[in-house]
């Protein structure tokens, strides 16, 4: 994340800005409900959980939708975001192969690395003076860039894979992909505790800290814990005498020298700001008070404080970055302090969150600071076991009434505006993701209050009913106004998961250097354990692939996995020491497939429904970036995070999904179809895709669709 410590130029360069607002007389909102399932959705409205969305079918008709290959959020929602299949907008996962080094990169964005740097001396500071900007990897245009270039009003409230925002006469604020102040995607939570059972440590998605209770010297009855928030890496700082000192322990082969240099490095880049927590017990009751500078956040026992604005120094007394947190008083003995994700600024944002850049501001001026961050919804905390379940449901609650708030604000624009409104909610596939098996019990995880929570799919549903209830009864003051609701994909049990990696192993696809051993779940290098899992790739102190560390043998290796729904071909010329032929290429696709489709779990269940080829489902420039081989799983089945990640396990082929991740849909697209509602009754020219969404919208404010979109119009 490239820090704007300059961010007034921006706003000096909007006062330049004239023109009136946009209008139509024309208006379509466009609801899109992330995991919205066609099938679930008319058995609730059969048994009466759902009064408005029947309203709505009756009116019109409910469709299931084709879904995407793969059938993953980013890649669906850029289906219909540009109209065209992933072969022309590049998506094709949650998570894409680095083709430099077999390793993970991020299928949204993407950053430039710095280019020239300025040396601030005598301080230790360098400002970038070129590159490290993020960059959308999605290369068709936008519906939204393309309309409001037409002249249409357009407004897009949230919408998946579309961080960084790219300048466009339409609002828009993006979500999915969409990282917190600290540079993570679905955000990086802290837990302060004293139990003896935590230890400090660090991961991608939270922070434990252990802390220490001070003595109540004032006699007051407070019991005071003093420790600091995380802030974002300090990519100012100039480390060239460390970057000197870590060349050369690595030239002179000192790994504990480099290993103390890289600490100093990760340390001198450290920003954090100090915070104090005060219980008292005054009332009978533990109160929390959290301080941060002159702020003050109040929460009782099992409640949240108030949004608290943050600030982290980057260079002194000329430029920090601020930020919003907010706190849970997760219990008071032993003390447990939940800290959300720092979001970033909407009044001041360090990364943009909005087009224009005001607009974050303006929302936050008339609903109070939200969630800037895509993936609002503590999914990664209540994995992580960082909140209960009946904590992630009142954390997920509090979005949901955010988004409600968001949307009265995004209906009174509309008003104004007209022309065409999208809305966004992702908490109905969050609780479907997290809480599949609190009302599954054929599913492998089970936790002792999963009973008492087996009605909140039901009930996520209701709330998003009572959104739409909301939404038609405004709609109501524009007579002329169409209503579509749409959804990305449907849902399914996740009750086995497949090591995609390990199979590639067992099937001499994959080949390991000598001395490399899969057994007893663990993973061994000449005797020494590497891991309960250990990635196929290896990187050097650069980032550059370490091919002598690496663990497996890439002169025989034929293919591999990185990402939930694809095997890649190691292919000559596009990989880095890749060994399959085009001549070779085809066959090998083939033979992979054939010997999927015969692959059974212990019961005899086949793992796969379907496995299709990127040649036969993908079509356009970049059909070459897809996974060779695409996995359609059987309802219950899925890839395992470790496969997803490039890693092999040890475990077995096919073993339990012991996760609170107990739904999903990384399925076959024909077992996990979206959903699509009409407020109106048509007849549809054709079974409906996402990408005919698109078309349709273009259709209706008689607006050209761009050349090679695959869409085409439903009515």
């Amino acid at each position: 994340m490239k820090l704007r410590l300059l961010s007034w130029l921006g706003a000096c360069a909007l006062l330049s800005a004239c023109g009136g607002e946009p209008h139509s007389d024309r208006r379509v909102i466009v609801l899109g409900v992330d995991g919205l399932d066609p099938e679930m959705l008319a058995e609730r409205i059969e048994r009466g959980l759902c009064p408005n969305f029947q309203k709505l079918v009756e009116r019109g008709a409910l469709h299931a939708l084709q879904t995407s290959w793969p059938p993953q959020s980013p890649v669906a929602w850029s289906n219909f975001i540009t109209g065209c299949n992933p072969g022309k907008h590049g998506l094709y996962d949650f998570i894409h192969v680095d083709r430099k080094t077999y390793g993970v990169a991020n299928s949204m964005s993407y950053n430039d690395p710095v280019g020239l740097v300025f040396h601030v001396h005598p301080v230790p500071y360098r400002l970038p003076l070129t590159g490290g900007d993020a960059h959308l990897t999605r290369s068709f245009p936008a519906f939204w860039e393309v309309m409001s270039d037409a002249g249409v009003p357009v407004a897009v409230y949230r919408i998946p894979a579309n961080f960084p925002p790219q300048a466009t006469g339409a609002i828009t604020y993006p979500d999915m992909g969409t990282p917190d102040l600290l540079g993570a995607s679905a955000g990086r939570a802290t837990l302060w505790t004293t139990s003896p059972e935590q230890s400090s440590r660090d991961s991608a998605f939270y922070s434990i800290r252990k802390v220490n209770a001070l003595p109540d010297v004032e006699g007051g009855g407070v019991t005071r814990y003093i420790s600091q928030i995380a802030g974002p890496d300090n990519e100012l700082k100039d480390l060239c005498r460390l970057e000197s000192e870590l060349e050369q322990a690595l030239a002179s082969g000192d790994e504990a020298l480099a290993r103390q240099v890289r600490g100093n490095m990760a340390r001198a880049k450290h920003t954090s700001t100090p915070f104090t927590a005060h219980v008292t017990r005054a009332s009978g009751k533990p109160q929390l008070a959290v301080q941060i500078g002159d702020e003050w956040g109040i929460a009782e026992l099992g409640g949240w404080t108030r949004w608290m604005p943050v600030s982290f120094e980057l260079v002194p007394l000329v430029g920090s970055v601020s930020g919003w947190t907010r706190f849970l008083f997760k219990s008071a003995e032993p003390f447990e302090l939940y800290g959300a994700p720092v979001q970033v600024d909407p009044f001041a944002p360090a990364s943009p969150v909005s087009t224009p850049s005001s607009a974050s501001a303006d929302l936050a001026r008339a609903i109070g600071v939200y969630h800037t961050q895509g993936f609002p919804d503590a999914y990664q905390a209540y994995k992580s076991r960082l909140l209960s379940t009946a904590e992630f449901v009142d954390q997920s609650d509090t979005v949901m009434a955010e988004r409600g708030a968001m949307l009265e604000y995004a209906l009174d624009e509309f008003d104004g505006r007209g022309g065409l409104l999208f809305f966004y909610v992702g908490s109905m596939d969050m609780r479907c993701h997290m809480l599949w098996h609190c009302q599954d019990p054929q599913h492998p995880h089970q936790e002792p209050d999963g009973p008492d929570h087996a009605g909140q799919i039901d009930r996520i549903y209701q709330q998003v009913d009572a959104l739409l209830g909301r939404l038609m009864q405004r709609a109501q003051a524009w007579p002329e106004c169409e209503l579509m609701v749409m959804s990305d994909h449907g849902f399914a049990p996740f009750r086995r998961q497949m090591h995609v990696n390990d199979w590639l192993v067992a099937e001499d696809y994959l080949v390991l250097k000598p001395g490399v051993e899969l057994r007893d779940g663990k993973v061994w290098r000449d005797g020494r354990l590497l891991g309960e899992s250990a990635a196929i790739y290896a990187m050097d102190s650069h980032g550059e692939p370490d091919w002598d560390a690496s663990i497996v043998d890439w002169s025989r290796t034929r293919a591999y996995c990185i990402g939930f729904n694809g095997i890649i071909l190691n292919r000559a010329g596009r990989e880095p020491l890749g060994v399959v032929t085009a001549d070779q290429a085809g066959p090998l696709q083939e033979e992979i497939r054939s010997r999927l489709r015969a692959l059974r779990d212990a019961d005899g269940t086949p793992v796969f429904t379907t496995v299709a080829l990127a040649q036969e489902v993908f079509q356009g420039p970049r059909v070459g970036e897809a996974p060779d081989v695409q996995l359609g799983f059987n309802v219950g089945y899925g890839a395992s995070d470790e496969c997803a990640t490039g890693e092999l396990t040890g475990d077995g082929v096919i073993v339990d999904n012991d996760s609170r991740w107990s739904g999903s849909h990384l399925m076959d697209p024909e077992l996990v179809r979206g959903t699509f509602i009409t407020d109106r009754k048509r007849e549809l020219r054709r079974d409906p895709r996402l990408e005919d969404i698109t078309a349709t919208l273009y259709a209706r404010f008689g607006v050209p669709a761009p050349a090679g979109m695959d869409g085409q119009p439903l009515f």
